[in-house]
C-alpha cells in the first residue's frame, strides 16, 4: 500500500507567503489543509501510524530522504538567468505501508551548504528564510548553485508518527549510504517511541549533488554487443541444478546492455544502478521466491528491469529484460479452448461478477482443463497469454447441464416453428446450455445441442 501525505505547515504557509522562489523549489500543495493531528503537540511528521502494529521481527523502518538539485544558469556578468530548483521529500515504509512527504512539512528547519555558504535556509521557529537559488556570489563570480557540486543537507526537527499501537516501542532505520541520523531518541541505528507511538526531533544529513541543467540529453540503454538502441532487452540463459542466482544474472545482463548519455560533446557512460536487491524484490514481487544467497528456482520466462541515472542531468532510463531460461520450470498455465453456449458473465475466486464484460455465445475461450467450485458453483478459469487469472466462466454456459425429460418433448427453432421431427421421449437426459430464454409466447426455452443450430426445448418439459 502507498500513499502521499500533504500537510500544509507553518513553514510551507511561509514559503509560500515570503519567497516565491523557495516555494517554487519546496514545492506542496497549497489546496490542502492539516487534517491530521499525528504527534501529541499536533506537529507535522511523516505519518505512518497506518502500518498498525509491528513485532521484533518486522520492525524496520526504510527512511529514503530525496532530494533533487539544479544548477542556476548566470552569464558572466554576474546576471543569474535560470534560478536553481530544489525539490525534497521523505518517503518510509513499514510493513508493507509506504508514505512520502514533502520536507517542507515534516522539518521544522531546512538548510543547504557548500562549506559555511548557506545557498538556503528556512527555520521554521524564527521564521527566517535565506534563500540564494537565484543569486549570483559576487566574490566568486558565479551561481551560488553550480552543476556537479556537492552540497551538505540538513534537516532538523523531523518527527514520525507510528501510532498508539506502537508506543514505547524500539525501531529500527534503514537508511540509504550517505544519511545519517541525529537525535536524543536515536542511537545505533535504533529509535525509541514515545507513549504515543511518536518520534520528534531528529536531524537528518546527506550531500545533494547539483545536477547540469543545461544538458537536456536523455539517459538510453544500448546492446553493448551492436551499439544499437535497446527499448527493450532479451537474453537468454541455463538453469544450474534448476536454479539461477540473482548476482550472477545481474552481472551478466550488465555486461549485455549499457546506458549512454550526450554530455558536453560526447557520448558518456552512465551508471546503471540496479543492485540485486532490487532485483530480488522485482522477483518476489513476480512470486519467485530468493534464498538468502539470491538462489531462485528458475522459471522458463520473467522479467528484470535494469535502471540507470545520469549523475550529470539526473535524467533516468529504464530498461525490462525478458529473461528465457529453456531449461527453466515452465510458467505457461495448462489450457484448452472451449465453446461459450450461452453468453456469460465473468466472475472472480470469490464468484463476484467482474464488470459488464461478457463472454458472447459460440465464441472460442481458454480456459483451464479442469473446472473449479466456488460457493458450490462449477466453474472454469480463465487463462490468458498463458498465465491463469482471476477471471471465471461458470461451466454450465460452456458443458452445459444435464436435465431429465418429465415428458416427451419437440425440439423448437421458435415459438411458433418446430426445428426437427424429433420428439424427446420421457425419462430420456438432455444437455442444456446455460440460463433459460423468453420466446415471444412468454414461455421459456432452454437451449440444446452442442452446436450453432436453433434448437431449444420448453423448460416446463423438465423435472
Amino acid at each position: 500500500m502507498k500513499k502521499n501525505l500533504r500537510i500544509v505547515s507553518v513553514a510551507a504557509a511561509a514559503l509560500l507567503a515570503v519567497a516565491p522562489i523557495a516555494a517554487t523549489a519546496m514545492p506542496v500543495n497549497a489546496a490542502t489543509t492539516a487534517t491530521t493531528a499525528t504527534t501529541a503537540t499536533n506537529k507535522p511528521t511523516v505519518d505512518l501510524s497506518g502500518a498498525g502494529s509491528v513485532s521484533e521481527s518486522k520492525d524496520t523502518v526504510n527512511v529514503t530522504p530525496s532530494f533533487t538539485l539544479t544548477s542556476a544558469i548566470a552569464t558572466n556578468s554576474g546576471v543569474v538567468t535560470t534560478p536553481a530548483t530544489l525539490q525534497g521529500s521523505i518517503e518510509a515504509s513499514l510493513n508493507g505501508t509506504s508514505v512520502t512527504a514533502d520536507v517542507a512539512d515534516v522539518a521544522k528547519d531546512v538548510t543547504l551548504k557548500n562549506g559555511k555558504q548557506v545557498v538556503y535556509s528556512y527555520d521554521n521557529e524564527s521564521k527566517k528564510l535565506t534563500n540564494n537559488l537565484g543569486a549570483f556570489d559576487s566574490q566568486a563570480k558565479k551561481a551560488y548553485v553550480e552543476a556537479g557540486t556537492s552540497y551538505t543537507m540538513t534537516l532538523s526537527g523531523v518527527g514520525f508518527s507510528f501510532g498508539k499501537a506502537n508506543a514505547n516501542k524500539t525501531l529500527t532505520f534503514k537508511l540509504p549510504k550517505g544519511v545519517t541520523v541525529e537525535g536524543a531518541n536515536y542511537k545505533d541505528g535504533k529509535v525509541t517511541l514515545d507513549q504515543y507511538g511518536n518520534v520528534t526531533g531528529l536531524k537528518f544529513t546527506l550531500d545533494v549533488k547539483a545536477y547540469n541543467s543545461e544538458n537536456t540529453s536523455a539517459v538510453s540503454f544500448y546492446d553493448a554487443k551492436s551499439g544499437l538502441v535497446a527499448p527493450q532487452g532479451s537474453y537468454m540463459t541455463l538453469a544450474q541444478n534448476g536454479d539461477l542466482n540473482v548476482n550472477t544474472l545481474l552481472t551478466e545482463l550488465k555486461g549485455k546492455y549499457e546506458a549512454m548519455q550526450f554530455q558536453s560533446g560526447k557520448f558518456e557512460t552512465v551508471n546503471v544502478n540496479t543492485t540485486a536487491d532490487d532485483v530480488k524484490a522485482e522477483l518476489e514481487k513476480a512470486g519467485i521466491k530468493v534464498d538468502a544467497a539470491g538462489n531462485f528456482e528458475a522459471p522458463d520466462t520473467f522479467t528484470v528491469t535494469l535502471n540507470a541515472k545520469s549523475d550529470d542531468n539526473g535524467k533516468t532510463a529504464s530498461l525490462p529484460v525478458v529473461v528465457t531460461v529453456p531449461n527453466g520450470k515452465s510458467t505457461v498455465a495448462p489450457s484448452v479452448s472451449k465453446t461459450i453456449m450461452h453468453n456469460a458473465y465473468y466472475y472472480n475466486k470469490e464468484g463476484k461478477r467482474v464488470g459488464t464484460e461478457k463472454a458472447t455465445r459460440y465464441d472460442s475461450v481458454t480456459v483451464a482443463p479442469k473446472t473449479t467450485t466456488i460457493n458450490g458453483k462449477t466453474y472454469y478459469q480463465v487463462v490468458e497469454n498463458g498465465k491463469a487469472v482471476d477471471k471465471y466462466i461458470n461451466a454450465g454456459n460452456i458443458d452445459g447441464t444435464k436435465r431429465t425429460l418429465k415428458h416427451n418433448a419437440y425440439v423448437y427453432k421458435t415459438s411458433k416453428k418446430r426445428a426437427n421431427k424429433v420428439v424427446l421421449k420421457k425419462g430420456d437426459t438432455v444437455t442444456t446450455y446455460g440460463a433459460s430464454y423468453k420466446f415471444k409466447n412468454g414461455k421459456r426455452y432452454y437451449k440444446i445441442g452442442n452446436n450453432t443450430d436453433k434448437t431449444y426445448v420448453k423448460v416446463a418439459n423438465f423435472q
